[in-house]
């Protein structure tokens, strides 16, 4: 989302409220100014060259 759907504010702006690890990747809460709340979902993407394999593996 890059705007709240009732006011229109950009939704950077808006308050986290909470975030939560889940299997997904993180659930943030964000409420606007104007009181409007959504949940957003961030995956998570690991770097492959930031992982390094155990040795004998």
């Amino acid at each position: 989302m890059e705007n709240c759907a009732a006011c229109g504010r950009a939704a950077a702006g808006a308050a986290v409220e909470s975030v939560h690890p889940t299997s997904e990747g993180l659930v943030r809460y964000r409420r606007c100014s104007c009181g409007r709340r959504w949940v957003e979902v961030a995956t998570l993407v690991l770097d492959r060259r930031s992982v390094t394999a155990p040795r004998g593996v």
